[in-house]
């Protein structure tokens, strides 16, 4: 793992709107003010950049592709069951919503209540989760897929550990997560790890100089250590790979 640092997200500079943190991770309030930023910025969805609309929107559609599948094993009339975690603006949702507007049961999850102005107008209330997963989630609730679109991240470690144990007691038989990441670490030999905190020493010295105020945005994980933390989690049949979305995102799903 490897800690890696943010300026700005979306074109928005986080100083313009927050105190940027160098050792704490952003939390509920800084994602709060910062989609406040956003929604006086963008009217909608079709505002936002659009290589990030593209990306997102292929990424959906693989997504979508997925679904059908399961769809097609299920009983006539029986929905497909999904649940976004930290969703965002929620303009993969959309898409999926697009791609499968009759039987699918979409649930959301975001930490920010803030950040769901858009999505409130296309899913009900009692489909709509705000805080932490899992606490905030529904025990009663199960999925035929769970997925993470380039959010774990800002995950620490046994956290994320406990996340994806306690998701996977929330699967329907068959069911998967999944997650995509858009911050893979390729490579994390010693050299490369000793360049890094050399880097990290130059953004602390910067940053409390008030050159160049960065907000510590989370860590990096290698392919093993995905791989490893799918299978801590005690999640079976585990495959990865990369999506042909313009971003080369990693993928990796376990049942």
């Amino acid at each position: 793992m490897r800690r890696f640092y943010q300026e700005s997200w979306q074109g928005i500079p986080f100083t313009t709107f927050a105190y940027t943190h160098f050792f704490h991770l952003a939390d509920a309030k800084f994602y709060a003010v910062f989609y406040e930023e956003l929604f006086r910025r963008f009217q909608n969805w079709n505002d936002l950049p659009k290589a990030w609309r593209a990306n997102k929107r292929k990424d959906a559609r693989w997504l979508a592709k997925r679904l059908e599948r399961i769809r097609t094993a299920k009983k006539e009339g029986e929905p497909v069951r999904v649940l976004s975690i930290g969703c965002g603006v929620g303009y993969m949702e959309r898409v999926l919503l697009e791609e499968i507007p009759e039987g699918m049961d979409l649930y959301l999850n975001e930490p920010s209540t803030v950040g769901m102005k858009w999505m409130r107008r296309l899913i009900p209330s009692h489909r709509i989760f705000i805080g932490e997963p899992p606490d905030c989630l529904s025990p009663d609730i199960h999925y035929d897929m769970i997925y993470l679109s380039a959010m774990d991240y800002c995950i620490p470690q046994h956290q994320f550990d406990r996340m994806l144990a306690q998701l996977r007691h929330m699967l329907l038989p068959g069911g998967e997560i999944i997650c995509l990441s858009a911050s893979l670490l390729v490579e994390q030999s010693q050299v490369a790890g000793f360049v890094n905190f050399m880097k990290n020493c130059i953004r602390c010295l910067l940053h409390y100089s008030g050159i160049r105020r960065q907000q510590f945005w989370g860590w990096r994980r290698t392919r093993e250590e995905y791989r490893e933390t799918f299978r801590r989690s005690d999640l079976k049949n585990i495959e990865d790979g990369h999506l042909e979305d313009g971003f080369n995102t990693y993928w990796i799903r376990g049942e």
